[in-house]
């Protein structure tokens, strides 16, 4: 991915593609319930829907708000089929931690692009910016699975942003690069048809 690419991922989330009568099209109890299930701190009279965007013709993937601290805030996503909102589902998102990739639901400031179905994720140690970690994961179909992680432990000043992240990258291990196009995997038809 050039460097281009991954400032882009940064500054455009999903929030920017548009989520004006999301609110009202993804029922309350669909939000209760995935708010529950990724245990996020959010009240559920508080939740609200940040943005969507197309995965395809016929699924969105749709943003709501699950916690937030100083320095950082975080979101579930929702695989929602074109015109059948009742029938959302809850994404799981790959992620890193403690030095292994582990399920989750909640993701830390995410940004989406649309082109690519490729998802990022940066989370602040500081609010200097200049520790924390950045991740990418590609849609599979049925989740996020993640293919980049950058980790910069050290707040020592020195910014950690997408120019310069390579020398901090912990995954993939060399040798064990993942396929950039994603796991094989079915057709949005997983959770259109559903």
């Amino acid at each position: 991915m050039s460097t281009a690419v991954g400032v882009a991922l940064l500054t455009v989330t999903l929030a920017a593609a548009g989520g004006a009568g999301w609110d009202a099209a993804l029922p309350r109890p669909v939000i209760e319930a995935g708010l529950n299930k990724a245990k996020c701190t959010v009240p559920a009279s508080e939740a609200r829907v940040l943005g969507s965007e197309f995965l395809s013709s016929r699924l969105r993937i749709v943003e709501v708000a699950c916690w937030q601290s100083d320095a950082n805030a975080g979101s579930i996503l929702f695989a929602v089929p074109v015109g059948r909102p009742q029938d959302a589902q809850l994404v799981s998102v790959d992620r890193w931690e403690d030095g292994k990739v582990q399920g989750g639901f909640s993701i830390s400031s995410p940004g989406f692009d649309a082109k690519t179905r490729t998802l990022s994720s940066t989370h602040k140690v500081s609010d200097a910016g200049d520790c924390g970690t950045i991740q990418e994961m590609k849609w599979t179909g049925w989740h996020f699975r993640l293919l980049h992680v950058w980790s910069k432990d050290r707040c020592d000043g020195e910014l950690f942003e997408w120019d310069g992240r390579y020398r901090w990258q912990v995954f993939p291990q060399r040798g064990l690069e993942p396929d950039p196009e994603g796991s094989a995997t079915p057709d949005e038809t997983t959770y259109a048809a559903r």
